[in-house]
């Protein structure tokens, strides 16, 4: 397909874009040391520029130190200059075009801050430190186009200070700052003036807003919003970069969009303000595909679409698309794993993507192996077949053995469970690129000791990944028990009354699922309903909940099974009390008691033979799928 909309050239004031597509800015976590851009965030963008992608915006650069939390760069003085002319030289050599988002976080980074930082927000600002803000808004955009930025974007979105300001929910003002809205405005447009007084007059002015304000006590009305930006407009502001939500509260969960919300949720939410304003608009909301891409700008809801995600995971979507190569895009399946997640794990150097562990690490590419391997892989799960496609790529012989009669393992059951379809079409993906790439693969035939003698490979990686073994309850091999793999095979259909015990990553989704088909389900779990979901998938399980009217038991630890009934015992946090209880029901589903598949007979026939050995995946531990493909990356590119 042409996706002549798609491609079709776009201007504001001096900047011509050559298609319709933006990078939006997201929080990568590659700056260094708060104040130096390495090779790796510019390899980063190079990679998408090249791709085609025609503008790139770099993420929140802090105006001044004190709200400048360690992830994000700085720029307000001439070291940062110097840094980030690096980035903006590499892309425009290229053929790509660089923003770049003048940021104030307000109270939202404080999770990121050190010693050196003060929390600033419309509550803790005098009216004199509120002017300096201003201008250094003015000097992070004078400095910006001495590092060869070809537009600004001031971000005005996601609860950071300016839409603090904005909010009534956020501003508590009672000074001309706050109050009226008027007075909330003074602050945002006192910054765009000076922006607009700062960069060139060909230079493009981009402002990310939200179409709605939600969810607090008291938010903006849709009239403000519109009336917000059209103002704004008259003041300079060349294009609206629209979003959605908010720190404060569930609207969080618009942010960074999980798979529970559909693709391009917020496509008519955008289309309503661009009504109604009278500048350009970009848009975004899990726009994964070129043809929804093209069918935004087409019909004229969007006039420049935010393609996010959908970038980290393929850097090559925009060539892609271009080319009418879409079934070789490597999809968003909006787990958040490593993307999210990464952001608010302290622990986590740089974002990452379960589907394409190199993100952030495109300046290391695949190289080319000078002794080339033939490397046996035992186990044909995301784990295994993600190690095959990097060695294959660098030149070695990798050949995998799958004992199941089918390539992705438990990711295509993954994809059984409500909304989540885009986790069987990746399962099914990654199957299909290893007949791609002509990687040699062997259906029910499980690795032993006789086959690597028999095989003799120069190395052995084992991602033989989890299997499930019985907790030990009295009673669970009684009558109408299944385990979580026999449901989502369908294998079992448990109907009336089920109970599903052990509700964390997994039994909340064979609890929905269960319940989507129209079963009565009781969700059990000792610690917490829920736990080891990550943040954004956490909070919309009560709403899923509530929707598919399943029952939760938090803290209920299960002390035996009898025919159509469920025994346990609940301990009170506060006093310590145990309590019992019993629950009739119909059947029982038990989502515990995964652990790795044994692997000890293969390692030490290794060790035996001589043959260097890896464990990846569930088979070193059972955890996500996101730790899963980066081992397999990482034992391939140590090859």
């Amino acid at each position: 397909m042409g996706y002549e909309a798609l491609f079709s050239p776009f201007k504001v004031r001096g900047l011509e874009l050559k298609n319709r597509i933006i990078l939006p800015g997201m929080n990568t976590k590659m700056t260094k040391n708060k104040h130096d851009v390495g090779d790796d965030m510019i390899a980063y963008h190079v990679a998408r520029a090249n791709a085609g992608c025609a503008l790139n915006i770099f993420e929140c650069v802090s105006l001044c130190p004190a709200p400048h939390a360690y992830m994000y760069m700085g720029l307000y003085n001439d070291h940062h200059v110097s840094q980030l002319k690096k980035l903006t030289d590499a892309v425009h050599e290229v053929g790509g075009k660089m923003g770049v988002q003048l940021w104030h976080g307000g109270f939202s980074p404080q999770m990121f801050f050190d010693e050196t930082n003060t929390l600033e927000s419309p509550d803790t600002l005098t009216v004199e430190r509120i002017h300096e803000i201003v201008k250094e808004f003015g000097r992070g955009a004078r400095l910006a186009v001495q590092a060869g930025f070809d537009a600004v974007e001031f971000h005005a979105a996601h609860s950071y200070l300016p839409h603090e300001f904005l909010s009534p929910g956020m501003n508590k003002r009672t000074d001309e700052y706050g109050g009226s809205f008027e007075n909330r405005c003074r602050f945002c447009f006192e910054v765009i003036k000076e922006i607009r007084e700062n960069i060139p007059d060909d230079m493009p002015f981009f402002m990310r807003v939200g179409c709605i304000d939600e969810l607090m006590e008291q938010v903006m009305t849709e009239e403000e919003i519109v009336e917000f930006i059209n103002r704004s407009a008259d003041l300079g502001v060349d294009v609206a970069d629209i979003s959605r939500g908010n720190a404060m509260s569930f609207a969080t969960v618009y942010e960074v969009p999980p798979f529970n919300l559909p693709h391009g949720f917020n496509i008519e939410n955008i289309y309503n303000i661009k009504k109604q304003i009278k500048i350009p608009v970009v848009g975004v909301g899990r726009i994964n595909t070129g043809a929804m891409a093209n069918k935004v700008i087409e019909e004229g809801k969007f006039d420049l679409v935010a393609i996010g995600r959908a970038q980290l995971v393929d850097p090559e979507w925009v060539t892609k698309v271009r080319e009418g190569r879409e079934e070789l895009i490597r999809h968003c399946i909006g787990c958040d794993q490593g993307c999210y997640d990464a952001v608010i794990n302290p622990k986590m150097r740089h974002i990452t993507c379960t589907r394409n562990p190199m993100l952030c690490l495109e300046y290391k590419g695949l190289p080319k192996t000078d002794t080339p391997k033939k490397v046996m892989i035992a186990g044909g799960g995301m784990a295994g077949l993600l190690a095959a496609e990097v060695l294959k790529k660098r030149g070695h012989e990798p050949v995998i053995f799958e004992a199941s009669g089918a390539l992705a393992g438990q990711f295509t059951l993954a994809g059984v469970s409500p909304m989540k379809q885009d986790w069987a079409a990746a399962a099914k993906w990654e199957a299909e690129e290893i007949g791609r790439l002509g990687i040699e693969f062997h259906l029910n035939t499980a690795v032993t000791p006789e086959l690597i003698e028999e095989f003799a490979p120069d190395h052995v990686i084992i991602a033989t990944g989890s299997e499930y073994v019985a907790p030990a309850i009295p009673g669970i091999d009684g009558p109408n028990v299944y385990t979580q793999y026999e449901v989502l095979k369908g294998e079992a259909k448990p109907s009336g009354h089920v109970a599903v015990i052990g509700c964390g990553l997994v039994g909340v989704e064979v609890a929905e699922l269960l319940a989507s088909r129209g079963v009565q389900v009781t969700a059990m779990e000792k610690k917490g309903v829920g736990t080891g979901l990550n943040m954004l998938r956490r909070m919309l399980m009560n709403p899923e909940f509530k929707h598919y009217k399943i029952a939760k038991m938090s803290g209920a630890l299960v002390t035996s099974l009898e025919a159509g009934k469920v025994n346990y015992e609940i301990t009170d946090r506060k006093t310590k009390e145990v309590s019992q209880g019993t629950l009739e029901c119909d059947a029982v589903v038990i989502c515990t008691g995964i652990t790795s598949r044994p692997c000890e007979e293969l390692k030490a026939k290794c060790e035996a033979s001589g043959i260097p050995v890896q464990v990846i995946g569930d088979a070193a531990a059972a955890r996500d799928a996101r730790e899963a493909t980066f081992e397999g990356y990482e034992a391939a590119m140590s090859l």
